[in-house]
């Protein structure tokens, strides 16, 4: 007999202050899905309550307090649905994800785990930044029970929690619900002033608690944000210190840490950090060796350092594990696959390994082809074949497994690198696979240009 079920009431909540250019998308997904739609606003001054309003949002108040989570649960307390999903103005549920959604639901309401039911469905998070790259993909808790004991806690950075202590029980449908987060590029913060913010708020939780890895961590974000990379790398260490000091191994808060260190040492590279950097990527490796950001990152270091072979090493490794990596911990290398295969380009042909080298450019550009970098390296590899200089028939045949040879944006792009790599017979490709007319134009402007360069150079000549 099947388990009598409870008719799913979804509520929408979600808090907002100067929001109008994301609150109609950020009600849209819900329209014919939840029940109500309840916006909390925190001090709009813009059109955000009004549109929320045309859209058939109720609207309710809240005075700024510094305080995410007690905007938050307040919002939850205006809402009358058994079930709540929880999105800021900046996210959104995909169409796929949001026609699934009541029916996971549903599912989910009547499942049991060792007795307990679930309070809580986890979704996947896509941050994608203005130009719809993806970015970092992590996992949120946004779909939850409305009960009194489940709450939102901290200042800024809130979580769910029990009030009654407990861990809550969660159902992982991260193959199933996928969230679109657009709100954390560095023109969002900028345009909305969050890194100040989120900086002298995180600061009075420092004071609560100044051992707090979390906010420790979040400082280190939130000055990466304002582009002051030694201040982040102050507040990174400091959170890898508290975690390690208070045993807190299995924190994806202090693996966070570490790989953020590691990205920065890379980013600035400096010989006398080795030691330093080295045991950053022992203490990764004590606590997730299966996690594939230690490897990458510590392999760029070891790019900058010249170590070819233990850097080829370490992102081979790194690949292998994204790969199987199935756990619950965001991986940010995700969003540097054309960098790690560009490098392991660049190990490859410093090791006389000219096949892989070949390879590993190519994988780069099937990820991102108008980047230059990896360009450059596989003409360079493919000029030097036998006849390739005179003919380029075989890096023609490459190139048009990667480009569209007819478009003029992509012959514009192997055109620079034929250019930058004195590759005589591919640019004559080039210009052959254009229209008479495009041929001349693009001659024309590529001539006027050089007289353009020549002119300032001896400008600059006869100033001195």
């Amino acid at each position: 007999m099947k388990k009598n079920r409870t008719k799913i009431k979804l509520s929408q909540c979600m808090i907002v202050k100067n929001e109008e250019k994301n609150i109609r998308r950020a009600l849209s997904w819900g329209k014919g899905i939840v029940s109500e739609q309840i916006v909390v606003d925190t001090g709009s001054t813009d059109r955000t309550v009004e549109i929320a309003r045309e859209m058939g949002a109720k609207v309710f108040y809240f005075k700024w307090i510094d305080d995410f989570s007690a905007a938050k649960n307040f919002a939850i307390e205006q809402a009358s649905g058994n079930w709540i999903a929880f999105l800021d103005a900046d996210e959104y549920f995909t169409a796929e994800s949001a026609k699934k959604l009541l029916s996971i639901i549903q599912n989910v309401d009547v499942l049991r785990y060792s007795g307990r039911k679930v309070d809580v469905i986890r979704e996947k998070l896509v941050n994608v930044d203005n130009a719809g790259k993806i970015g970092v993909i992590a996992h949120q808790d946004r779909i939850f029970r409305n009960e009194p004991d489940l709450r939102y806690r901290n200042r800024i950075h809130e979580g769910l929690e029990r009030l009654d202590n407990q861990s809550y029980v969660f159902y992982d449908a991260r193959e199933e619900l996928n969230i679109i987060h657009t709100g954390y590029t560095k023109e969002a913060f900028d345009q909305t002033g969050k890194t100040e913010r989120n900086i002298r708020m995180l600061k009075k939780e420092l004071e609560r608690e100044p051992q707090n890895i979390d906010t420790l961590a979040y400082l280190g974000d939130s000055y990466l944000t304002k582009s002051q990379p030694d201040e982040a790398r102050r507040y990174f260490h400091q959170a890898v210190s508290a975690g390690l000091e208070n045993g807190e191994t299995e924190r994806h808060t202090l693996l966070r840490s570490i790989v953020m260190l590691l990205v920065l040492y890379a980013r600035k590279y400096n010989p006398d950090d080795e030691k330093t950097v080295r045991e950053l990527y022992r203490n990764y490796q004590d606590m997730h060796s299966e996690h594939p950001d230690g490897e990458c990152y510590f392999g760029f270091w070891l790019y900058q350092k010249k170590n070819y072979a233990e850097a080829e090493e370490r992102l081979k490794t790194a690949l292998e594990k994204v790969g199987r990596y199935k756990a619950q911990f965001s991986v940010y290398m995700s969003s540097d696959l054309k960098l790690v295969y560009a490098q392991l380009a660049d190990c490859s042909r410093h090791l006389d390994k000219k096949d892989e080298a070949v390879r590993y450019s190519v994988m780069a550009l099937g990820v991102d082809k108008y980047y230059t970098y990896p360009l450059i390296m596989l003409l360079n590899l493919l000029k030097g074949e036998q006849g390739e200089a005179e003919t380029a028939s075989g890096t023609w045949d490459i190139l048009s497994q990667l480009y569209n040879v007819s478009s003029l944006k992509d012959q514009m792009t192997i055109l620079k690198g034929a250019k930058l790599t004195a590759f005589a017979a591919l640019e004559k490709r080039v210009f052959d696979a254009m229209p008479e007319d495009q041929r001349i134009a693009v001659q024309e402007a590529m001539h006027q240009k050089a007289e353009e360069m020549r002119a300032h150079a001896n400008g600059l000549e006869k100033a001195e």
